[in-house]
């Protein structure tokens, strides 16, 4: 099996487990998606490396290109996110998706922050999603994380080695 055969591989299992999709979208459909949550994530002016890991670790598993991953590594997160999706329009579709990941991205360094609500409910409202959807997006959000926890601590009661 190749390189280009795993990826391809493992972002269909993402796409499928993560998202309920049965395709895996092209790669710059895919860049889009990522440049918005590392616009989000630094919505409070601060990029940080936890937050870049974390989508640049979604993007790879999604199947994306080692050019796109490169490119990520220095993305400056500064471009306008109008321009951005007016250059590759996020599907009708997966709207909510980028916003509830953007929220997943903005939390990879521990910290949800003001700044970072206030740019992800900028580019939700670009998005024409409302704000009430943006709060119920967050309070799933903070659900899963419960439960992810929970998970974590019935499953490795000892400690995960």
């Amino acid at each position: 099996m190749t390189i280009k055969d795993s990826r391809k591989l493992a972002g269909a299992w993402v796409y499928k487990h993560l998202q309920g999709a049965n395709k895996q979208l092209p790669d710059e459909a895919i860049g889009t998606f990522a440049k918005a949550l590392l616009i989000a994530a630094k919505g409070d002016s601060v990029l940080s490396q936890d937050e870049r890991d974390w989508v640049i670790g979604l993007t790879a598993a999604k199947g994306a290109s080692e050019a796109l991953l490169a490119e990520l590594e220095t993305y400056s997160g500064d471009e306008d996110i109008e321009s951005l999706l007016q250059s590759n329009p996020v599907s009708n579709k997966s709207r909510r998706n980028l916003i509830y990941t953007a929220i997943q991205a903005s939390d990879a360094d521990g910290t949800y922050n003001e700044g970072e609500k206030a740019a992800i409910r900028s580019i939700a409202s670009k998005l024409e999603i409302s704000e009430d959807v943006v709060a119920e997006l967050e309070n799933f959000y903070q659900k899963e994380k419960e439960l992810f926890d929970n998970k974590i601590s019935l499953l490795f009661p000892d400690g995960i080695v």
